[in-house]
């Protein structure tokens, strides 16, 4: 960068910085004081949220010097100061994501993105606090849609029981898996938790579960023959006159879930 450029850079960290200290440092000081003066049971039970200050604190310091890295490649005339209600809870909320590195980056790039004037405009002040409702997983999950060409949808299937007649719709079911899909398997820590994690990113309206599938009928293949598939059919024997059935839907991004991607993923 240029000399002009790195002065905007430095006026930028200056904006963090300042929103650092009127916001997160009094709030770490305070809860610092809180953990002496309480009784000691609830002290030793709070103990471990001591690292909180002192994490925290770095975590924001560090986060900061992130930004102004992601922002030594925006040309100088790009530069604009972040909106108040963006930039304060979001550095606010990075302090309690100290142990997710995943979590962070999104904060990061949401920053980053309310100082760039070419984005800044889309940058909704909702996606500071979607943000905070995400696990590291579902933060993972998102990553993987914002990677993949064109995969703004995710194949998923409902396996159950129903009654074996000749009615093209089921009067009588039960359900035995809901909303699986193993796309995510190898990316989450946690993958038995896919189908809460799809639940929850389409309550915060960045994905929409619609009942009809897609014409990639291939991928329901590889998730009806997945272990987990598997497993359940072999631990449960249906009763005569019913079989196993599988629906096929599908989650897909929602227009405001793509640019919760372009700002902050």
């Amino acid at each position: 960068m240029d000399e002009l450029s790195k002065e905007v850079a430095s006026q930028s960290s200056i904006v963090l910085g300042k929103a650092y200290d009127d916001v997160a440092h009094p709030a770490l000081s305070s809860l610092g004081d809180t953990l002496s003066l309480v009784p000691r049971t609830v002290a030793v039970i709070l103990g471990p949220w001591n690292k909180w200050v002192v994490n925290g604190e770095n975590n924001i310091e560090e986060a900061i010097r992130q930004v102004d890295r992601k922002m030594g490649d925006v040309p100088e005339d790009c530069f604009c100061e972040p909106a108040p209600n963006v930039v304060v809870p979001a550095i606010q909320q990075l302090s309690y994501s100290y142990d997710s590195q995943d979590l962070r980056d999104l904060y990061v790039n949401l920053l980053a993105s309310s100082m760039d004037k070419r984005v800044s405009y889309l940058v909704h002040p909702s996606f500071v606090s979607i943000i905070g409702q995400l696990t590291p997983d579902e933060a993972k999950m998102m990553s993987f849609l914002s990677k993949e060409p064109g995969k703004d949808h995710i194949p998923v299937i409902d396996l159950r029981v129903v009654e074996d007649d000749d009615m093209p719709i089921k009067a009588r079911w039960r359900l035995l898996c809901e909303n699986y899909t193993n796309v995510f398997d190898a990316i989450v820590q946690c993958p038995e938790n896919v189908s809460l994690y799809l639940n929850n990113l389409e309550r915060l309206k960045l994905l929409s579960g619609e009942t009809y599938c897609y014409e990639g009928e291939d991928d329901y293949l590889g998730i009806e023959d997945s272990e987990r598939i598997r497993n359940i059919k072999k631990d449960i024997t249906p009763s005569d006159g019913w079989r196993f059935d599988c629906v096929h839907h599908v989650f897909r991004l929602t227009p405001f879930g793509k640019l919760f991607i372009k700002c902050c993923v």
